[in-house]
C-alpha cells in the first residue's frame, strides 16, 4: 500500500470510528488534511491532519527537513493549552490564539499505519477552525463588499492584536519564561531551519539579482548578516515564517464580535530567532508589496491594507520599546539596519515568486532595492548624514516606524 491511508491512522487512534479525509492545498513543507468522522462517538467530529516527511518538495526537488519540527509545532501549541505557558493569555480577546492541539506522533509509516513502508513520518492532529480565510483573503474580501467602520475598527483591532502579541513574543519575559522551562527550552532551542530558510530565501536571489547594478554587492550585504553578523542580535521566540498566510479569520466574520486572528504552522519556531529583523521584516515585506499594487488598482484595499500596517506597527513599537539612537554600538540601530536588509530581500523574493504579473512589479523591486541600498557596507555607511537623510523617505514608513527615535 503506497498511497497514504490516514483514515486507516484515525481509526487506530479513535476506535470504532471511521473517516472521510481530504487534501488541502495549504503550504508544501507538510501534507496537510481535513478530516471528518462519518461513524463512532470517539473523538473530535472533525479535525486536522498534518503529515511529515523529512523532505519537502519544491518545484520537483526534495529538499530535507528534520521531522523534529513537528515536535517544535506541538511544543509551540502547547504553550498556548489550557495549562500552558500562555494559557491565561489566550483568554483575553486581545490576543491571538492557536489552533487545538490534539495529538503528535512518530514513527514508521506502516507503524502508523498510513502505508505499509518503514519510511519515517509523523502526524500532528489539531482543531478544525471551520471555514476560515487567510488575513489578506479576509481584507480584500472587505475591500470588494464592505469598507464601513465597522470593518475599518476591526482592520485596526486586527492589526494591534498582531503587532502587540508579536512584540510580547519576541520579548525578553518571554525568553525568561521558555527558560525556566528546560523541557520546552531543549525542543525550541534546536537548529533545524537555517538550511532550509536558506535554500526558501537566498537560493534565488542572485538570479533576481542579475542584471541589477550593485547586485552582488546587495547579495553580499545579505549574505555577512546572515551568515557573519558582525554584530550580535539578542535570540528571541519567533514563529520563523510569520506571514499573512498563517494568520487565520473566520470567512464570515460576526462585526459585532471581536474577531481573534488564529496562527498557524509552527514549524520554523525557535528560541533562537530574529525579531524585528525576522518575524516582523517578513511580515511587513510581502503586506508592502501588496499595498504597492492595490494603491495603484484597488485604494480600498490599499486603504485597509495601510490602516493593517500602521495598527501592527504602532503596537509592536509601543508594546516592545525599541530605543534607536542611531549610533555605531547601539543593539537597535544596528537590528534597524539587518531589518532593512531582510526587508528589502523578502520584498524582492515575494515579487519575483507571487507578482511578476502585476502591473506594479517593477516598482515592488525597486522599492526592495532601495532597502538594501539604505541598509549601506556597514554600521558607518548607514549612520551617515546623507544616508539618515534618505531613511526619513521610506515607502510608507514601516520599518522606520517599529523604533523609537530621540
Amino acid at each position: 500500500m503506497d498511497t497514504p491511508n490516514y483514515a486507516r491512522y484515525l481509526q487506530s487512534v479513535y476506535q470504532n470510528t471511521n473517516w472521510e479525509v481530504a487534501r488541502i492545498p495549504h503550504g508544501s513543507i507538510n501534507a496537510t488534511l481535513h478530516a471528518t468522522k462519518t461513524a463512532g462517538q470517539a473523538g473530535p467530529q472533525s479535525l486536522i491532519l498534518k503529515r511529515a516527511s523529512p523532505f519537502f518538495e519544491d518545484e520537483g526537488q526534495l529538499q530535507p527537513f528534520s521531522l523534529n519540527r513537528q515536535e517544535v509545532e506541538a511544543t509551540v501549541m502547547s504553550l498556548w493549552g489550557e495549562d500552558g505557558l500562555f494559557g491565561k493569555a489566550t483568554a483575553s480577546q486581545n490576543t491571538w490564539r492557536l489552533p487545538r492541539f490534539i495529538r503528535y506522533d512518530r514513527g514508521a509509516e506502516s507503524d502508523l499505519l498510513i502505508t505499509d513502508k518503514s519510511d519515517e513520518a509523523s502526524i500532528l492532529l489539531l482543531e478544525d477552525l471551520g471555514k476560515v480565510v487567510n488575513l489578506f483573503e479576509r481584507i480584500e474580501i472587505w475591500a470588494q463588499s464592505d469598507t464601513s467602520p465597522k470593518v475599518k475598527n476591526m482592520v485596526l483591532r486586527i492589526g494591534n492584536i498582531l503587532g502587540s502579541s508579536l512584540a510580547t513574543m519576541h520579548s525578553r519575559e518571554t525568553a525568561v519564561a521558555i527558560e525556566s522551562r528546560p523541557d520546552v527550552a531543549d525542543v525550541l532551542s534546536q537548529s533545524l531551519t537555517a538550511d532550509v530558510v536558506w535554500y526558501l530565501a537566498m537560493d534565488l536571489l542572485p538570479e533576481y539579482l542579475a542584471n541589477v547594478p550593485k547586485g552582488e554587492m546587495y547579495y553580499q550585504r545579505l549574505v555577512e548578516d546572515i551568515k557573519n553578523p558582525q554584530y550580535t542580535y539578542p535570540g528571541c521566540f519567533v514563529h520563523g515564517d510569520f506571514n499573512f498566510g498563517n494568520i487565520l479569520l473566520p470567512l464570515t466574520p460576526d462585526l459585532d464580535h471581536d474577531l481573534q486572528p488564529v496562527i498557524i504552522d509552527w514549524e520554523f519556531a525557535t528560541s533562537n530567532g530574529r525579531g524585528v529583523n525576522g518575524d516582523v521584516s517578513e511580515f511587513l515585506s510581502i503586506l508592502h508589496c501588496r499595498l504597492i499594487s492595490a494603491r495603484r488598482q484597488q485604494p480600498a484595499l490599499g486603504d485597509l491594507l495601510r490602516q493593517l500596517c500602521n495598527s501592527f506597527c504602532s503596537a509592536y513599537c509601543q508594546r516592545a520599546g525599541l530605543e534607536c539612537k542611531m549610533e555605531k554600538g547601539d543593539l537597535n540601530s544596528q537590528i534597524y539596519r539587518s531589518a532593512l536588509l531582510l526587508n528589502g530581500r523578502d520584498m524582492i523574493n515575494y515579487a519575483h515568486d507571487s507578482c511578476t504579473e502585476d502591473k506594479t512589479f517593477d516598482e515592488m523591486i525597486k522599492i526592495g532595492l532601495w532597502y538594501l541600498e539604505r541598509a549601506g557596507d556597514n554600521m558607518n555607511d548607514f549612520l551617515g548624514e546623507l544616508n539618515r537623510a534618505e531613511l526619513l523617505k521610506e515607502d510608507e514608513c514601516l520599518i522606520n516606524s517599529l523604533f523609537i527615535f530621540n
